[in-house]
């Protein structure tokens, strides 16, 4: 682990409730958080993979019908999600 994962770990811990709620009692381990903060991160890759996945189908003439049926959402859905552009984050 590194430095700012442990500080991001104790930043964390430090807003966890955001000021409100029961205080927090117990502590998160180490190797549950890096669990989760991996799971959130091979979620995240995923969610690319899909974004450029269906950004090649539509290149390639896909109809929205049938990438909605390939992921198991209406033509509406898919379109709705995919077919306006996305602004860009900045780094």
């Amino acid at each position: 682990m590194s430095d700012s994962d442990d500080e991001r770990l104790a930043d964390w811990f430090e807003h966890a409730n955001n000021g409100e709620g029961p205080t927090i009692i117990a502590q998160i381990s180490r190797v549950d958080f890096d669990a989760i903060a991996d799971a959130v991160e091979e979620i995240n890759q995923a969610q690319r993979k899909l974004d450029a996945a269906v950004a090649i189908a539509r290149e390639r003439g896909a109809a929205w019908s049938m990438i909605g049926d390939a992921m198991g959402i209406t033509k509406q859905g898919a379109f709705a999600r995919y077919g306006h552009p996305r602004a860009v984050a900045s780094a």
